[in-house]
């Protein structure tokens, strides 16, 4: 899903609804989604996200409705039969567990851990989330997770365990830690945030990268300094519109690591100017539209100003892969799936002892 899916968590609790989170912890061989792929089962059976889809999430959504009854959380172990695979477009089998834990609006220690996390995420601060991972843990438990922020506050509780322990490197979205009495594991998780796209130019690539970035989970801000084009009618995908100048946008931007620049601007006539501001910014991705021949020029007006051939390393431009786009729309399937290929992590889950 393209929200985050912690918020959803929290606002189904927070309007007083029971509901079972599904969370991949572990996989082997061939299986649909990866490990922390998470889905919701609502108390009405409703599926919300999506741990791989078929058999698999048939079965989750049939054991989740046993497990608001018996108000337990369980480590579901699945293998995929030849059955399954066929129905997913696969070779070779794999195997999957899965947690599956009832939340529930009453146990109010947990519902403001996850408030915290809701606005953790609105406030664009990232954070890891630790769950103890047991069969049998209720409902009410109050020392299931913990969540630790930015700054190394702490929110809720898991007895024995000493938050400083828990480290993730920046390539390991995830670890599953065996405790050493084997009882129980944890799961750590960072929290991701919603990445942001700034968009700079309202023209027609524009419109269609808008259109497909907001589908594939891509929050949206547009830039450009004509309110005729940059305008909820035209861009009812934007989050966020500003119509400014485009050397004065970057005062009024709160561009981070989980940024992605797109510099699209009509007829490139301001191209430059966005990037110079765009390269003194921590934004994961800077992309320009255009020639080879328009970017070698572009770059060497920025090197007579002083930005080195490091500094231009970090622009994708041409923007896009290469799939011969021509047509806008073409073009803009060629840059979103650059996006997407930028911000997939490194599949890499650590499994740790403590």
């Amino acid at each position: 899903m393209g929200e985050n899916i912690y918020k959803k968590v929290y606002e189904l609790l927070s309007s007083g609804q029971k509901l079972i989170l599904a969370k991949t912890i572990r996989r082997s061989g061939s299986t649909p989604r990866d490990v922390g792929s998470m889905c919701i089962i609502t108390q009405d059976g409703k599926l919300i996200g999506t741990v791989g889809g078929g058999a698999l999430e048939y079965r989750v959504q049939k054991q989740a409705m046993e497990l608001l009854k018996q108000e337990n959380s369980f480590i579901y172990k699945f293998q995929l039969t030849n059955e399954d695979l066929a129905g997913a477009g696969m070779i070779c089998g794999g195997n999957v567990d899965l947690y599956l834990e009832p939340l529930f609006p009453k146990n109010r220690e947990m519902v403001s851990l996850f408030k915290t996390i809701r606005q953790q995420i609105g406030e664009n601060r990232s954070g890891i989330l630790v769950t103890r991972i047991e069969t049998g843990i209720h409902a009410m438990d109050t020392s299931a997770r913990l969540f630790i922020k930015e700054d190394g506050e702490t929110l809720g509780t898991i007895p024995g365990l000493n938050p400083k322990e828990i480290n993730l490197d920046k390539d390991t979205p995830y670890a599953l830690i065996h405790l050493n009495d084997k009882k129980a594991g944890l799961f750590v998780e960072k929290i991701s945030l919603s990445p942001r796209i700034f968009l700079f130019g309202a023209g027609h690539v524009s419109l269609f990268v808008a259109r497909l970035a907001k589908i594939v989970g891509f929050s949206i801000t547009l830039i450009d300094d004509r309110l005729e084009f940059a305008n909820k009618e035209r861009f009812p995908e934007a989050d966020k519109i500003l119509v400014t100048e485009f050397k004065q946008a970057f005062e009024q931007l709160k561009i981070s690591q989980n940024s992605y620049i797109l510099i699209i601007t009509r007829g490139h006539l301001h191209d430059k100017t966005v990037l110079q501001h765009a390269l003194g910014t921590t934004a994961s991705y800077i992309g320009m539209i255009g020639s080879t021949k328009k970017r070698n020029t572009i770059y060497k007006a920025l090197m007579d100003e002083g930005f080195s051939k490091d500094d231009l390393k970090k622009v994708y431009s041409p923007i896009g892969i290469d799939i011969n786009a021509e047509t806008p729309e073409e073009i803009a399937v060629s840059i979103v799936g650059e996006l997407i290929k930028k911000r997939a992590p490194e599949k890499k889950t650590k499994n740790l002892i403590l």
